[in-house]
């Protein structure tokens, strides 16, 4: 038997080989396997069951699918959230190890912490769009994840081996470059497995691992200090980056054996047998669009609909607020009441507040509308502007309103994201697009603003960039009105903007119901076969009878 023919080979080139969506089949190899959901039971009384809003395994669901969600929620999921606790645990590190040691060992004076974070936004920013689209392909959908992830692991592992300011600025510059497809491209996967409800569902979770990231990146940074500074000539802060680099390289192992790409790209992986992915992509059919070629047309669909432009400003509005640094430098310039581990374990203790906040909000935000629990965050976000504002309060009162800056920070900005992925879910490209353009520019944007409204030298009060902080979120909060508007009425109101996402892929209306249409005046055409033209003729007509 020859090398190729061999288990061994036959084993290891299953890792590696890109499967021919031509070659997938649409028909199941064990038809006889029940896969249909039973009748959903519901109950006047659901509402105020809030639990119902985190069963991740409906009971109406068939065992078959309960099954096969499993088994995503233990690689898929996994994967990505561990990958993106890793990309925030490394963006804390920097701020932490500035505050334990970076700045003394680089012999660092004037505005570089905010420059290192500017090289590793442009790098971001200049790559998340073609990164993105590349994701949706079948021949890059689970390689170059996985190439992007052991890169940047490397990239990581260079940080902690710095000894200029120049140094620093590359590297980070190329973590930058490498971690571009991680947030966009994880929303592209995960909403080519699940639908709209699963998503907001799991999006809290996955939120929440970035917050452990930053909330554990002051603690591991304590702990390095302590115990591992000088060990092999190296200092604290250098071993955090080492600590973290060994994490990414055993999350890459992981994907590498378990990251199977996405459903129309993949025919069987490991624990996903070939019906388990043509199940994938049944389970989906007319709910969400599968990748097609890129052309014109894509980039025409995402530029002519609203979704992509008050996308922008509201991830923007929310991605620019508070500074991620403002409470380190604020205990760092008390000696008096916080040492330098108080510093970095505080830090942690702040985060900390976003985990709940990641976890329970989205997940609620599907279940009872977003209207309640997104305003009982922005009442925490204006109490939190408004001392900052003021400054010459309590210490304890400060505290407590950089404490409070995470319910916005964190539990909104899974919300937000799965919004938008959902608003675009008539079309993958678009979605590619617009999830990586908000990305990009609102790092894009970060390069610039973080610098010019917090900028080192008037720390920590930043009267300046607390005073701009409170018209960015209330920017923000008129905004969600907005997009929450446009969700139910687009195609009253706007029906040549509103885009595709109420069709199916022939065209079709889904759920016209919702759009008050009156039947009797389009009686030749059949309710479940109005086409969008129609739609648009029809409520514009409406519009000017009015």
């Amino acid at each position: 038997m020859s090398w190729k023919e061999s288990k061994v080979s036959q084993t290891i080139w299953h890792f590696f080989k890109i499967d021919k969506p031509e070659s997938f089949k649409t028909e199941y190899n064990d038809p006889t396997v029940d896969r249909d959901r039973r009748a959903k039971k519901t109950s006047k009384y659901d509402k105020y069951n809030f639990l119902k809003a985190f069963d991740w395994y409906p009971r109406h669901y068939s065992p078959y699918e309960r099954k096969f969600l499993m088994k995503f929620d233990a690689t898929i999921l996994f994967f990505l959230c561990a990958s993106f606790y890793t990309k925030y645990l490394d963006n804390s590190n920097v701020g932490s190890a500035y505050v334990s040691g970076l700045k003394t060992d680089l012999n660092l004076h004037g505005n570089e912490l905010n420059y290192f974070n500017t090289c590793y936004t442009v790098g971001y920013a200049l790559f998340q769009i073609p990164i993105t689209l590349l994701i949706t392909k079948p021949h890059f959908s689970r390689h170059l994840l996985l190439f992007c992830e052991l890169a940047w692991g490397m990239m990581t592992l260079a940080n902690a081996y710095v000894t200029s300011a120049g140094q620093m600025y590359a590297i980070r510059f190329f973590v930058g470059v490498f971690e571009a497809c991680s947030f966009p491209c994880t929303y592209v996967i995960l909403s080519s497995y699940l639908t709209e409800e699963e998503l907001f569902k799991r999006a809290g979770v996955y939120g929440a691992f970035a917050t452990a990231g930053s909330a554990s990146a002051g603690a591991l940074q304590s702990q390095a200090r302590k115990s591992l500074n000088g060990v092999m000539g190296l200092a604290g802060w250098r071993w955090q980056f080492i600590i973290d680099a060994v994490i990414t390289f055993g999350i890459f192992l992981y994907g590498f054996f378990l990251f199977p790409g996405i459903p129309s790209s993949c025919k069987n992986f490991t624990v996903f047998s070939e019906d388990d992915m043509i199940f994938a992509r049944k389970r989906l059919e007319n709910k969400v669009a599968i990748p097609k070629q890129f052309t014109w047309e894509s980039l025409r669909e995402t530029v002519t609909t609203w979704q992509i432009y008050l996308a922008s400003a509201l991830w923007v509005l929310h991605h620019i607020g508070w500074y991620s640094n403002g409470a380190k430098l604020y205990m760092k310039s008390k000696p008096e009441l916080y040492t330098i581990e108080q510093v970095t374990t505080w830090d942690s203790y702040m985060y900390c507040v976003g985990i709940p906040c990641a976890i329970f909000i989205s997940p609620l935000c599907q279940y009872y509308g977003k209207i309640i629990p997104m305003h009982l965050v922005m009442v925490t976000a204006y109490f939190s502007c408004i001392v900052l504002i003021i400054w010459n309060v309590p210490n304890n009162m400060l505290i407590a309103a950089f404490f409070l800056e995470h319910p916005f920070l964190s539990g909104l900005a899974q919300v937000y994201y799965t919004w938008v992925a959902t608003l675009c879910r008539d079309n993958v490209e678009k979605k590619a697009i617009v999830l990586s353009w908000i990305q990009a520019l609102s790092y894009g944007i970060n390069a610039f603003s973080i610098p010019l409204q917090y900028d080192v030298k008037d720390a920590p009060s930043f009267k300046k960039g607390y005073r701009i902080n409170i018209g960015l979120i209330a920017g923000s909060h008129v905004v969600f009105l907005l997009i929450w508007f446009l969700e139910r009425y687009d195609m009253k109101v706007c029906p040549k903007i509103a885009g595709k996402r109420h069709l199916n892929d022939s065209g079709i209306l889904i759920e016209a119901d919702i759009f008050e249409i009156d039947s009797d005046s389009i009686e030749s055409i059949p309710y479940r076969e109005i086409k969008s033209d129609d739609v648009v003729e029809h409520v514009s007509s409406r519009r000017n009878s009015d």
